[in-house]
This record gives structure tokens, C-alpha cells and sequence, in this order.
């Protein structure tokens, strides 16, 4: 019977490290963003908010008390959303590093 709580509270420990971890990536990834706002970097560098944000609401959302362990739909959603942000972005870095011009808005 000891093994559940433990291992529970672990789980709850972790997710608690990753929903601050990700707060923090969050923020440095909009500074970076805003940063480099206007320039090819700054295009490439745009969608990083959204993964970060998107991963953080997951995290949230499984800490949550009336929400399933799991996170539940929204927690697939958040992670849906952080995937595509992030196909974005590496289509983003690669046409920049193999010098592709990425049109600008």
C-alpha cells in the first residue's frame, strides 16, 4: 500500500518541477521572440511562446484536482497545439539554415 503514495507523490513532485521548468522556458522564449522580432532569427524563433505556453497549460491541467490524472482532452489538445508549434519551427530553422528565404508577413 505504501508504494502508491509514494510513487503518487513523485509523479506530483515532477509534474510540479516541469510546470515550473516550462514557466521558465516560457518566459526566456518570449524575451528571445521579442528579441529578435523583425529580423529571419526572430520568424524562426516565433513559435517557441506557443510550445512552451501550450506544454505549461498541460502540466497545469494534470495538477489540477478536478481534472483526470491524465490531464484529459486538454492536456491532448496543449500537446496537439505544442506539436504543431513546433513542426512550424523546425521548417522554420531548416529553411533558415540551408538559406532558404522565409517570406515574412
Amino acid at each position: 500500500m505504501a508504494l502508491p503514495t509514494w510513487a503518487t507523490n513523485v509523479t506530483v513532485a515532477l509534474n510540479v518541477l516541469t510546470f515550473a521548468a516550462t514557466t521558465v522556458a516560457c518566459t526566456f522564449a518570449s524575451i528571445a521572440a521579442v528579441g529578435f522580432r523583425g529580423t529571419e532569427w526572430g520568424r524562426a524563433l516565433a513559435p517557441l511562446p506557443v510550445v512552451f505556453a501550450a506544454m505549461t497549460v498541460s502540466t497545469g491541467v494534470t495538477l489540477h484536482p478536478a481534472t483526470p490524472a491524465d490531464g484529459g482532452r486538454v492536456a491532448v489538445a496543449m500537446w496537439a497545439v505544442a506539436i504543431g508549434a513546433i513542426a512550424v519551427c523546425c521548417w522554420r530553422f531548416v529553411a533558415l539554415f540551408t538559406e532558404r528565404r522565409v517570406v515574412g508577413r
